[in-house]
């Protein structure tokens, strides 16, 4: 057993550390000269789920007895689009150090298998947690959204886009904590990319993701950015709290095409937002088709739904709309000078 070369997997996956402001950790690569050796370390448990490329295993490691997850992934062939997803994800698992980010231990590359360490999340996935209690509850749904957000305003700040939020893709760290709250882990970096900023060069083009939860601007083929994470969170809490997609359609253009002319909140979900009228207003401003006009992060994580400051009043969700209400404002004036 010996220490790989963390710039490469011997296969280009993993970067050099870099000297952003995101410096990687620690995290070791181990190369092992066969699967086999893996088992001397750590005994495998049950099967915890399948991602995108790879099967997630829970495991005891022998020496500590300390549980873990472990997820076990094929390695890819050469060149392939599974080497720069696993690349991607790798990458950016070392760069990340967030409580509601899934954090990565080790790496284990064999001739036939790359395995990633991971802390364990005995609760599994959201999604499976959703389908037992069909909806959440206002203040269930206000500790998951507030977790999400601040892990993506953490993510974003380092440019890392997700691009993959989805119920699976989070899980649920414990059942619920002390407090009956829903502690929460974002996970699968495969999709995610780091981008050079905001700016129209990094614009993203690529559609990628699950159906149900992209934004309309990625489906729209006509590029997109960092917002299309907050398309995502506003599909996950609608869903949270009502059961149910906000959108549903087997192809992104008859999906498109819905986002485009369909009301969010119809008569059928209404009884969903009958003592949620907040929650409401926030969804309004995440599930917005033009993504200039959507909430950021920041702004989710400071908004009195999540915060609980009922004496704050309402502030408009984007620089456009805090833009035009002081056009407004100065128009009043002018009017009233006449």
């Amino acid at each position: 057993m010996r220490e790989a070369d963390v710039t490469g997997l011997d296969m280009d996956m993993v970067s050099p550390r870099t000297t952003r402001d995101t410096l990687e950790r620690d995290v070791p690569v181990i190369r092992l000269e066969n699967d086999v050796e893996l088992r001397e370390i750590y005994q495998f448990g049950r099967k915890l789920g399948q991602g995108s490329f790879g099967v997630v295993y829970e495991a005891t490691h022998i020496e500590t007895q300390t549980k873990w997850a472990i997820k076990e992934v094929c390695r890819p062939a050469a060149g392939s689009s599974k080497v720069k997803m696993l690349g991607h994800e790798i990458n950016i698992l070392k760069q990340v150090n967030h409580d509601c980010i899934i954090h990565l231990k080790e790496v284990y590359d064999t001739a036939k298998m790359i395995y990633l360490v991971t802390e364990l999340c005995a609760g599994g996935e959201l999604n499976q947690l959703l389908q037992r209690k069909k909806v959440f509850t206002e203040d269930e749904t206000r500790h998951i959204i507030r977790s999400l957000a601040d892990a993506v305003v953490y993510l974003h700040k380092r440019d890392i886009v997700h691009r993959d939020l989805k119920l699976e893709n989070i899980l649920v760290k414990n059942s619920v904590d002390d407090d009956g709250r829903i502690n929460i882990k974002v996970t699968d970096f495969g999709l995610s990319v780091q981008t050079g900023g905001v700016g129209i060069e990094n614009i993203m083009t690529e559609a990628c993701g699950t159906l149900i939860y992209m934004a309309p601007e990625m489906m729209s083929g006509r590029g997109y950015s960092q917002w299309c994470d907050l398309w995502s969170i506003g599909v996950v809490m609608y869903m949270l709290l009502c059961g149910e997609p906000p959108f549903v359609s087997r192809t992104k253009t008859n999906l498109l095409e819905e986002i485009m002319n369909k009301e969010i909140f119809t008569n059928k979900v209404t009884n969903c937002f009958e003592s949620v009228s907040t929650a409401k207003n926030v969804l309004t401003c995440l599930l917005r088709v033009e993504p200039a006009y959507r909430m950021s992060a920041n702004q989710l994580l400071e908004n009195p739904w999540i915060t609980g400051d009922t004496n704050v009043p309402a502030i408009p969700s984007n620089v456009l709309e805090m833009m035009r209400d002081h056009m407004e404002e100065e128009e009043s004036k002018s009017m009233l000078k006449i």
